[in-house]
């Protein structure tokens, strides 16, 4: 599929007619433009502007080990399509999933979230960080720090920071359904890349 068919980085019609492979070329298009736009060029794509936010994962993430294999809809991300990206140090043990004993100091999870228009065009939406903090930082937490960054830069929240209470639903989200994952939740069977 070529990414500017209909429109830059717009897909072959709406959910559910995208096949995983739409889906794929789609994402890799958004990347792409993305990272074109932070070069200075110009697009007429609407992206987001996450390493805008201050945060430097909210760039960053594009070069770290994306563990699904095809965009998937995350029902508990606002229903949007989302990967699963890990930094190099939660890349060692996040291919683990259900058999992970727990999440090295440092390693953090990204998870870019987009949707797609009636008219086929996608727009990127929420970055979710998640980063495994030392023992004792956030103790009601579990000791993760959950951020999660607009398209437009402007960050909804962090843990232990900017609109903390807000952030706590992902938390109680997350060690609510973990089981023995060191609260880490993973995509269904079928869009993770299996090492």
């Amino acid at each position: 599929m070529d990414c500017a068919a209909c429109g830059p980085c717009a897909a072959g019609g709406p959910p559910p007619e995208v096949s995983d492979e739409e889906l794929q070329a789609l994402y890799d298009c958004m990347i792409e433009m993305t990272e074109a736009m932070e070069a200075g060029e110009e697009s007429q794509a609407i992206l987001a502007s996450w390493s805008e936010s201050g945060r430097e994962e909210g760039g960053a993430f594009r070069n770290w080990t994306n563990f699904a294999s095809t965009p998937y809809i995350s029902f508990t991300h606002g229903e949007r399509f989302a990967t699963n990206h890990a930094n190099p140090i939660a890349a060692e043990v996040y291919g683990l999933y259900e058999d992970i004993d727990a999440m090295p100091v440092g390693g953090i999870v990204a998870k870019p979230t987009f949707s797609i228009g009636d008219d086929g065009q996608a727009y990127w939406e929420t970055l979710f960080l998640m980063e495994k903090a030392e023992a004792g930082a956030s103790p009601d937490t579990n000791d993760w720090i959950y951020t999660a960054i607009m398209p437009d830069g402007s960050l909804m929240g962090r843990t232990l920071g900017e609109n903390s209470d807000g952030m706590y639903f992902c938390a109680a989200c997350h060690m609510g359904s973990s089981d023995g994952t060191d609260d880490l939740l993973f995509m269904e069977e079928q869009y993770r890349v299996q090492n």
